[in-house]
């Protein structure tokens, strides 16, 4: 019965721990229409930075740039020339910035910081929900709820799913781990009792 409780113990430290990275899995940022806004990403010991929106399950390059030689400038790779995005850099080009002049409904969704140092692959930094105060309740689900929480519920459900399997087989091992002990007690008590009737027999 200890183990079952132990592994149920585990079971809830486990279904908790996945609740928190869910909810941890992106910063969230409200502003109202035509607001200015920036979103930081850090560029230490980095030399390419790319900023990606993601909305309606679509991915957009927004903007990217690279350190030219000295590693003091930002040089662009991909710019829309959108009079709306700007990308800048503070003096050493240890933090980029990303400004997005009036914003609009269409803004909203999530927005990943890339960066790249000598690997090939790019590492995201923390995603940012950007959501628009104001808007009505039908607009709201197409842009949040159904983009973003539902990959978030897939996630959840899915790691809930194994934990539960986990647990499952854990409670099955346990039970059937005290079934054997019961048994091998069982066969001893019986083993020594009919030792007793044959001594007595005699």
């Amino acid at each position: 019965m200890e183990k079952v409780i132990f592994f149920f113990c585990i079971f809830y430290c486990w279904i908790m721990q996945i609740t928190s990275i869910v909810q941890e899995s992106s910063d969230l940022l409200r502003v109202q229409l035509t607001e200015n806004i920036i979103m930081n990403c850090s560029m230490r010991n980095r030399y390419e930075i790319a900023w990606y929106h993601l909305r309606s399950e679509q991915l957009e390059l927004l903007i990217s740039a690279k350190k030219d030689k000295t590693g003091r400038y930002l040089l662009p790779n991909f710019d829309p020339n959108s009079p709306r995005l700007k990308l800048t850099a503070d003096t050493w080009v240890t933090k980029a910035k990303l400004e997005i002049s009036g914003v609009t409904e269409s803004d909203s969704g999530l927005y990943f910081c890339g960066t790249k140092s000598d690997a090939t692959e790019m590492v995201f930094d923390k995603s940012i929900r950007l959501e628009i105060e104001g808007l009505s309740i039908t607009e709201k689900p197409k842009e949040v709820d159904i983009t973003v929480t539902t990959k978030e519920r897939a996630l959840m459900f899915g790691g809930v799913g194994l934990a539960v399997f986990v647990f499952f087989l854990a409670t099955v091992i346990a039970g059937g781990i005290i079934h054997y002990r019961g048994w091998q007690k069982g066969w001893a008590a019986a083993k020594r009792s009919s030792l007793m009737n044959h001594k007595s027999a005699k």
